[in-house]
This record gives structure tokens, sequence and C-alpha cells, in this order.
């Protein structure tokens, strides 16, 4: 029985509704960086929170045209599949410039702006599942059923990951372009480059393979997908809940109220 003589205890904070359901640990291991992506953000109510879905459907079916069509075209017209370091270095260079017109269009056209990280890897990772879904499709014409099951399962970890950092870097890019300081000129750099290198090491992996699909497929996943997960989850805060995503931490910290506890009553006499 409660004792009418002490307070009721506090409201649940609006922040506690994060923490329901299955959430990792947090991390905080790149904190240098994710300091430097902070003052570059937005944390005012902008335009762009209305057209999130429109946003992110513009950039998955631009990409899964426009982008798709300009990457086979320059894909074939260097004969990129034709050698090792085409497929490995020559494809992911040309299919993440092509990818990145679709993200450009809808960053300065639909958009307008990207506020903040979580925007950058939303778009960035429907740009990536566009391509992944029309690149699967063609891959499947004539394609043995392993190689199309294998490529099923693994595109979602292949094109969006890849492509999240992709978005996060051009968001950089943008906000360092409109004057937001605070970070270094490399920092977008870095995202971008982030992407291409697991687009590389993922083919690396499938062509030293050869017809291992299945190992070529799980090898890449634990190497290459997993910590990129966990790497991408650390830059974008190290712990969120998608109910809340295109927050940016900054946000999330200040919504937390601040609760003054009064202090307890004076024992009776």
């Amino acid at each position: 029985m409660s004792n009418p003589n002490y307070p009721p205890p506090p409201p649940p904070s609006p922040e506690s509704s994060q923490k329901k359901g299955f959430h990792l640990p947090q991390t905080n291991f790149f904190t240098g960086i994710r300091n430097y992506l902070t003052p570059l953000e937005q944390t005012q109510q902008t335009p762009v929170k209305m057209s999130i879905r429109k946003g992110l459907i513009i950039g998955l079916v631009l990409s899964a045209t426009l982008s798709i069509l300009v990457s086979l075209l320059l894909e074939t017209a260097v004969n990129a599949s034709k050698s090792v370091a085409g497929v490995v270095i020559g494809m992911p260079i040309l299919e993440e410039i092509s990818k990145g017109i679709s993200l450009i269009i809808v960053a300065f056209f639909i958009w307008k702006i990207i506020p903040n990280r979580r925007y950058a890897a939303a778009l960035g990772a429907a740009i990536g599942l566009g391509f992944a879904i029309t690149e699967t499709i063609v891959f499947a014409i004539g394609a043995p059923s392993i190689q199309i099951v294998s490529r099923v399962i693994g595109e979602p970890f292949m094109h969006p990951l890849w492509d999240s950092f992709v978005g996060i870097g051009l968001f950089v890019l943008l906000a360092q372009r409109s004057g937001r300081k605070g970070s270094p000129v490399w920092l977008g750099w870095l995202f971008m480059l982030i992407g291409l290198t697991g687009h590389i090491l993922w083919n690396s992996i499938v062509v030293a393979l050869g017809n291992n699909i299945v190992a070529g497929l799980v090898i890449d996943l634990i190497i290459i997908s997993v910590p990129l997960a966990f790497l991408l989850r650390d830059f974008l805060g190290g712990h969120f809940n998608f109910q809340n995503f295109f927050d940016s931490p900054s946000q999330i910290r200040a919504s937390k109220p601040k609760i003054d506890f009064p202090p307890p009553p004076p024992p009776p006499n």
C-alpha cells in the first residue's frame, strides 16, 4: 500500500517508447565522427518532414529505372564485365555514380534539403533497394536457380547498406556547402568511400570464390555486411527505434524532459 505522504511516481519519459521491443546495446565507438555530424544537422522542423514517403518512393523508382539504365550503358561501353578489374573495381564505381544521379535528384528537386544523417541514410537505402530489385530481375534472366536465390537473399544487405553511407556522405557535402560548419572537408568523402569500399570488397569475394556461390554469400554477409551494419548503426547514433528514426540523435536527446523530483516529506513526529 502506497504512502499518501509521498508524491506519485513521475510519468514515463517520451523517450521510453524508444526502449520498447528488442534493442541491441548502445554503442559509442565513433563519437568523434558523430560529434562532427551533429553541428551539420538541422533540428528544427522543415518542409521535408512532410515529404519523407514521397522522396523515398521517387528515389526507389528512379534508381530502379534511370540509374540501372545508366549503369548498364556505362558498363557496356567500357566492357566492365569482361575483366576481373572491371568486375571488382569498375562496376562498383560506375554503379555508385549511376545511383548517385537518383540521390542528387531527390535531394535537390524533391526534398530540397537533407536535414540530418538519418534522412540521408534512408534515402540512400531506398535508392540502393530500387537498384537491387531491377538488377536481380535482369540477372535472373537465364541464370541458374542457386544464383537467383543467393542474389535475392543477399541484395537487401548489399546496395541498400552501401548506399546508406553514400547518402550520409552527400548530406555532409551539402551541409558544408550551405555554410554549416563544424566538420572537416574530408568527412563527406569518407562516408562515400566506405560505401564504395563495401561494394568493391563484396565483388572481390564473389570473384575470388568463383562458382562457390553459397560460400561466397555467407562470407560476404559475415565479413562485409555485418560489420558495415554495426558501423552504420553507430554513425546514426548507436541506438534508435524506427518509430523515431527520422529524428536526429540531437533531437532525441533534447526531447528527454528534465524532471525535478520533490524532496520527500519529513518523517512524522
